[in-house]
């Protein structure tokens, strides 16, 4: 679910439903830069204490056994 209800916290993961490539042609045709830590070999960025350079989704919580995170509204 793109909403999610966790006592007190309602997450929001607004790109849930959004491939790679509808992201880059999004990006494409609105003229937008990427991320500068993109060059830098982080492929997923998150929180700055829990995200390490990695490929695709494998920097993000390091050490940590969380596999998803959203925006807490």
């Amino acid at each position: 679910d793109i909403f999610e209800q966790r006592g007190e916290i309602l997450k929001f993961y607004p790109l849930l439903d959004v491939s790679k490539e509808e992201r880059d042609k999004f990006i494409k045709a609105h003229n937008l830069p990427f991320h500068p830590l993109v060059a830098k070999g982080y492929h997923s960025i998150g929180c700055s204490h829990c995200t390490v350079a990695g490929d695709e989704r494998s920097g993000r919580w390091n050490n940590n056994p969380k596999t998803e995170c959203g925006l807490h509204l």
